[in-house]
């Protein structure tokens, strides 16, 4: 415990002096890890399920483009920043939201730059590519939904990261989300096999989960 702490305690002196003004902590709720960061001056603000989807069954086939603008499926600009920091105030709790503070900036850079939704699995993995993707409500104004998609280096699982407002069916979205990474997973061929698909889900974000039961995914 006392060598776990002063590790702790090393990492966030080596931090501070490169700069870095906040801290966020991943980790699993045993072994006294929670207690362990708590002590250390960290605050805990969500938990987080870590679903699975094994390569078999196969993925579904990718959305027809015009299968994808009738649902109103688009790729995520940098335009949309402002839409996309209302759609995550939207359903994200406030504390949470002052704890992780993200700005318009940070909507604003896509491809592999994107640094948000935060989850546990995004540092962790190593990603070829990584795109983000946004529902439309019908008004044209607002976004419902976004979702991120990851294709793994390697031997790692690709990647699924959803986000839409509680009145919104997730199935289609997740559903597209699959057939993207299929779509990408197909045109790299070998350098990128299907190892299955991580999908990180907050507490505060059901649905969610069950909805990506109901894909195929299970908790690990």
């Amino acid at each position: 415990g006392d060598i776990r702490f002063r590790l702790v305690q090393q990492v966030l002196r080596e931090g501070q002096k490169r700069g870095a003004a906040r801290f966020h902590v991943a980790c699993t709720d045993e072994g006294g890890n929670v207690e362990l960061f708590m002590q250390a001056g960290f605050a805990r603000y969500g938990e987080e399920r870590v679903l699975y989807r094994p390569p078999d069954p196969p993925l579904p086939r990718p959305w027809s483009d015009e299968k994808a603008a009738a649902a109103r499926f688009r790729q995520a600009r940098p335009i949309d920043a402002n839409a996309l920091m209302q759609l995550y105030a939207a359903v994200t709790p406030a504390p949470v939201q002052r704890l992780e503070a993200f700005r318009i900036p940070d909507w604003e850079r896509q491809g592999s730059n994107w640094r948000v939704p935060r989850s546990s699995m995004a540092p962790i993995l190593r990603f070829a590519d990584l795109d983000g993707f946004v529902q439309e409500n019908a008004d044209g104004v607002r976004l419902d939904a976004f979702i991120q998609t990851g294709i793994a280096r390697e031997d790692q699982p690709h990647y699924l990261r959803p986000l839409a407002r509680a009145d919104i069916d997730l199935r289609p979205l997740i559903e597209f989300g699959l057939g993207t990474i299929a779509a990408q997973v197909e045109r790299n061929g070998s350098s990128h096999p299907n190892h299955g698909v991580l999908a990180p889900v907050r507490t505060y974000e059901a649905p969610a989960d069950r909805r990506l039961e109901e894909s195929g995914f299970g908790e690990i």
